[in-house]
């Protein structure tokens, strides 16, 4: 396990998330939770994330898919994903592609627009070909339950995400109006009595450390073994796609000397997005040149990243600063947990369709407002 405060969300649907506490029930569950079990790869263009494992119609078609936060239904890649000029190993490393018109039970809807509604402020946009399929959790030999007709939207856009995603949420999908929301799959779990709630839990998983640390997705529960328990609890947004929101009261960095002071790195407290579709953190410009200025991070405009060359890198290596995110349910005052991130946190790498070779970087983002305020995956790694 990586070192560093583990954080749990608990989603509790019309209740609150929890974060690294308990979940007190009156009742029983009649059934256990079900855990996805990680694909054993770590995949993506922007980082090394931890993806998890489906089956995909009939005969079966494995997938490995991130996990968004945001979602409710499941976006594998489409053959169309991998085109002329892209490496020979594209479907592999985009977790495999999925060929619906080799699926005995899939049923066509037609091409939508994917609702990447949290999202579309920092630029995230595309189309899916959605339907209907039927979707086996876990590899082959894995014994998961199979759900029929499910909600699968096949991309083929590259502007939001290398690897497909599977939804988390219990919210339902309409296609053309909302009398007839589809729905997702933690949902059909529940209805089918195949868990006891429609709650879930997910960590994002690190692959820095001797043995790196898989993620962790429990439909219908949560993981004990991945959280510190704490008092914290985190009431619901008012708008369903920005639900999981969380004030950040403070940033500070501290380095790997005892002497060495506090640096704050947030002139005020945010309300942020806990975002698993996006790998960033989205930060107020006036934060991120705190960071430059501690740092020495450079904003490269071409990528509309922070890059890392090798003298930089050596440098923050050596430097092993902390970075500590306080967190509360406002902006200030309140009860607060603290997540600690270590550089290795930060230390990624972005490759094609990014860039045309592999290079480190920084995954802090500038903000251009509020709405675009947002903490993705990378903080997920210790949270």
């Amino acid at each position: 396990m990586v070192a560093g405060l583990r954080l749990e969300f608990v989603a509790l649907v019309g209740s609150a998330v929890v974060i690294g506490g308990a979940v007190a029930t009156a009742v029983a569950p009649a059934v256990g939770p079900i855990s996805v079990p990680p694909s054993q790869y770590w995949d993506g263009s922007d980082g090394p994330w931890a993806t998890f494992a489906l089956q995909l119609g009939t005969p079966s078609q494995n997938v490995r898919l991130l996990c968004s936060t945001s979602g409710s239904s499941i976006w594998p890649v489409l053959p169309q994903g991998c085109a002329a000029g892209d490496p020979n190993d594209c479907p592999t490393r985009r977790g495999f592609t999925f060929k619906s018109n080799a699926s005995l039970t899939w049923t066509e809807v037609g091409l939508f627009e994917l609702p990447l509604v949290a999202e579309r402020p920092l630029g995230y946009t595309g189309n899916g070909d959605f339907g209907f399929d039927n979707v086996t959790v876990g590899w082959q030999g894995y014994g998961g339950p199979t759900l029929e007709h499910q909600v699968v939207a096949g991309i083929a856009t590259k502007n939001f995400s290398w690897m497909g995603m599977l939804g988390l949420t219990s919210h339902g999908t309409n296609f053309t109006d909302f009398n007839d929301p589809q729905p997702s799959l933690l949902t059909s779990l529940k209805s089918k009595g195949l868990v006891s709630s429609s709650s879930w839990g997910y960590t994002a998983g690190a692959p820095y450390g001797p043995k790196g640390v898989y993620g962790s997705l429990t439909f219908g529960g949560y993981d004990a073994t991945r959280f510190t328990p704490n008092n914290m609890t985190f009431l619901f947004g008012a708008d369903i796609s920005w639900d999981l929101l969380v004030g950040i009261q403070d940033i500070t960095s501290t380095g790997n000397s005892s002497s060495s002071s506090s640096i704050d790195l947030l002139p005020s407290g945010i309300m942020a997005l806990i975002d698993s579709t996006i790998p960033h953190i989205w930060l107020p410009v006036e934060a991120c040149q705190r960071f430059e200025q501690t740092f020495g991070l450079v904003w490269d405009q071409k990528t509309d990243l922070y890059l890392v060359d090798d003298a930089l890198h050596s440098k923050l290596v050596a430097q092993a600063a902390n970075i500590t995110f306080k967190l509360g349910i406002g902006t200030s005052g309140g009860q607060t947990v603290d997540v600690v991130l270590p550089y290795k946190s930060f230390d990624l790498q972005v490759t094609l369709p990014n860039v045309n070779n592999s290079v480190r970087y920084y995954p802090l983002r500038r903000a251009s407002n509020e709405s675009q305020y947002a903490l993705g995956r990378t903080f997920l790694q210790e949270a």
